[in-house]
């Protein structure tokens, strides 16, 4: 029986005994020694079909009630119309292709497919985000730019606005703006955010192309985006950030640590999350010097440290002009 503590420990006991300093085993290393084991390939096993089962289930469940879902979703957008801005002549970028974390569709192909992740992600943190609770967390221990100005806030790909809802509430004054290339997604996040009576706005736009005016914004946020992202598209949006960002503004991000301060079990588990888990770009993000990105685009003193997990968080201010 595989238990939570099985494949860690064998996976241990086979680096500590290849002799080879862990500190310098690189992935195809790491691969040799961990990969034949029998519990990496239950373990490998088990964590693609978890995440197979639970999106089959979701979505059977889900398109019991799509007629009605959909229904609810059209009536909200229509009620509401001053919080919702879908784009008609939309162009998707070629790179949101991917079905990411293997939600079938990915983000924006089916029309429940902002349904269908919240609903995932209630599962996947089992129950402990049912209440919005880790983006209350994270957007409460970001801090404020350092003169306090928060005027306006910009969410990027804010997916069903749980971050964009917590920051309305961290700044009740403040005009916020979430986006997203995902019209499904800004639906179910545009309903979700009026039955919270939460006033914020969510757009269909581009989070490397905002066609925001410059410095318009106190507070950009983003929150497991760039590891989504093809490296291209991520220089192209940190510029963009620090374009919309006003000079002391705060551009504040959290997703997955990069690998020099991974283990090499962490390092084995973002490889095959990248192979099987619909993670097409996240390992050339981590395998990327982000801080140095953000200082090469305008943005200066850098703060950065762990927000817990695999996650860690950059705090950086819009350099004075």
């Amino acid at each position: 029986m595989l238990d939570d503590e099985t494949f860690p420990a064998a996976a241990e006991e086979a680096l500590a005994n290849s002799g080879i300093d862990s500190s310098r085993l690189d992935i195809e290393q790491i691969k040799r020694i961990i990969g034949p084991l029998p519990a990496t390939q239950m373990n490998n096993r088990l964590m693609r079909s978890q995440q197979e089962m639970k999106w089959r289930r979701i979505t059977a469940t889900l398109d019991e009630q799509r007629e009605s879902l959909q229904a609810e979703l059209d009536e909200f957008a229509s009620r509401h119309p001053q919080g919702l801005e879908l784009d008609p002549d939309f162009v998707r970028p070629d790179y949101t292709n991917v079905h990411f974390h293997l939600q079938p569709g990915g983000y924006y192909k089916h029309p429940l497919a902002g349904v269908r992740y919240h609903y995932g992600t209630k599962v996947f943190f089992r129950g402990d985000n049912d209440k919005d609770q880790l983006h209350r967390k994270l957007v409460e221990h970001t801090p404020s730019p350092a003169d306090g100005q928060v005027k306006r806030v910009l969410d990027l790909a804010c997916s069903v606005g749980q971050s964009t809802t917590a920051l309305k509430a961290k700044y009740p004054d403040a005009q916020v703006w979430g986006i997203d290339h995902s019209a499904p997604m800004l639906k179910a996040a545009h309903r979700r955010a009026v039955l919270l009576e939460s006033e914020v706005t969510f757009s269909q736009r581009l989070a490397e192309a905002t066609r925001f005016g410059d410095a318009e914004f106190d507070l950009v946020f983003a929150f497991i985006l760039f590891h989504e992202l093809p490296q291209r598209i991520i220089a192209e949006t940190v510029r963009e950030a620090a374009r919309v960002l006003r000079p002391g503004g705060l551009f504040a991000v959290y997703d997955f640590c990069d690998s020099a301060s991974m283990s090499p079990l962490e390092i084995y588990h973002r490889d095959f999350d990248a192979r099987h888990n619909g993670e097409a770009y996240s390992q050339d993000f981590c395998d990327m010097d982000f801080a140095a990105l953000l200082a090469d685009s305008g943005f200066g003193p850098i703060d950065v440290g762990l927000a817990g997990g695999y996650v860690k968080r950059w705090f950086a201010t819009r350099a004075e002009e």
